[in-house]
């Protein structure tokens, strides 16, 4: 895809050549999006078994793979650090043009349009970065990969927050631009959107020495012994020597389905926080009743206003699912009336009490993807 757009290039650049003009090239975000996305895709699919293989292959081989996998990081990150330069480049541009321009106009529609692009492409790499994640198996050996991929993780949810709340500003910025806007106001509003790429810029310079440091990890560790798995506690291999049969039976199923204190039960409100959503932008309410009947049967109604491209919507989903034997996270089918659509739901409640609820899937784009943090009402 690069190869082509630079060859279509060629005609203006021998144009420019022959008319006698200054040769300049600009360097292209499309380009750089391109190279970036590839070799993004080259590392995470180069190895895929690299962590589960670091102890039980030969020991050279892995660091031959391990060099590898790091050389290919590295590159990423380059190249995600120079596509976000241009794109820096790009909006300092426009605000050095909307600094000199005498009226207080600002091209509201052309920055929402690369906004929306930029949020369709976080999303879909969450949703890739969620895959990895998921398929990435449990154990010790994986801690560092998955501490890694959370933390990035963490990175575009933020950076999704902050791209929603600039649309949001330049819908804002594009009324009062219609009324009386000053042209100071609107150049405040540029500022911020500005600060918003380069904090991502940044954020991609401090992940590259990140990723350099858990590979050159991995390779420290080949030289320790492999991890084994943890012995059990003398309490746990024990078994207690006085007491009734009662106080070892297991419970039943009611007993281990019923809802602890902390547990999805009960009613849930989101209140506005900074990372407490995913998606368009930031709801206006949520509300989600949830019940769990004595064989861990989930039933409850979710109530909401999303915010999606054309405004705002008001849902109302059914939801029916199963507990986990905890009783602190389900998985739900939830349903919609008007418009009739289905689709899948996770709610888990972390250990600090807060709520987790994720819409992955909707076989109707009215009821939109995304994720928010609710508290206990």
């Amino acid at each position: 895809m690069s190869i082509l757009r630079r060859i279509a290039a060629l005609p203006l650049l021998f144009a420019s050549v022959l008319l006698g003009q200054a040769l300049r090239l600009v360097p292209d975000i499309a380009v750089a999006e391109a190279e970036y996305r590839d070799a993004q895709e080259a590392w995470v699919h180069n190895d895929p078994t690299l962590e589960k293989d670091l102890y039980n292959t030969a020991p050279d081989q892995m660091r031959q793979r391990i060099h590898r996998a790091a050389q290919l990081a590295d590159d990423a990150m380059v190249k995600k650090e120079a596509y976000f330069n241009l794109f820096v480049r790009r909006m300092e541009d426009m605000r050095a043009k909307l600094g000199d321009a005498q009226g207080p106009g600002i091209p509201t529609a052309s920055l929402k349009k690369d906004l929306d692009q930029q949020q369709s492409r976080l999303l879909g790499d969450q949703d890739r970065l969620d895959l990895l994640l998921r398929d990435l198996p449990p154990g010790d050996e994986y801690a560092l990969v998955r501490r890694q991929l959370e933390g990035e993780r963490a990175d575009l949810i933020s950076a999704q927050n902050n791209i929603a709340m600039r649309i949001r500003s330049l819908d804002n910025m594009d009324k009062a631009q219609q009324s009386t806007a000053g042209a100071e106001d609107l150049n405040a509003k540029m500022d911020e959107i500005l600060k918003v790429w380069q904090q991502e810029r940044d954020s991609a310079v401090r992940q590259r020495p990140a990723w350099a440091r858990l590979y050159q990890v991995m390779e420290s560790s080949l030289s320790k012994p492999a991890p084994t798995a943890a012995p059990k506690t003398a309490a746990a291999a024990k078994a207690p020597a006085k007491g009734n049969a009662a106080a070892t039976a297991r419970p039943t199923t009611a007993a281990a389905t019923a809802a602890p204190e902390g547990g999805i039960s009960g009613v849930w409100t989101y209140t506005s926080q900074p990372g407490a959503w995913t998606g368009y932008g930031e709801p206006e309410m949520v509300k989600l009743d949830l019940h769990i009947d004595g064989g861990g049967a989930v039933r409850g109604v979710y109530s909401a206003r999303l915010p999606v491209r054309g405004g705002v919507r008001d849902v109302e989903l059914a939801l029916e699912g199963q507990a986990s034997p905890t009783a602190t996270s389900a998985q739900a089918h939830w349903r919609s009336q008007r418009p009739a659509a289905e689709g899948e739901m996770e709610i888990k409640v972390g250990s600090d009490g807060r709520m987790l609820v994720a819409r992955t899937q909707s076989s109707d784009s009215f009821v939109p993807r995304g994720m928010e943090v609710l508290l206990r009402h």
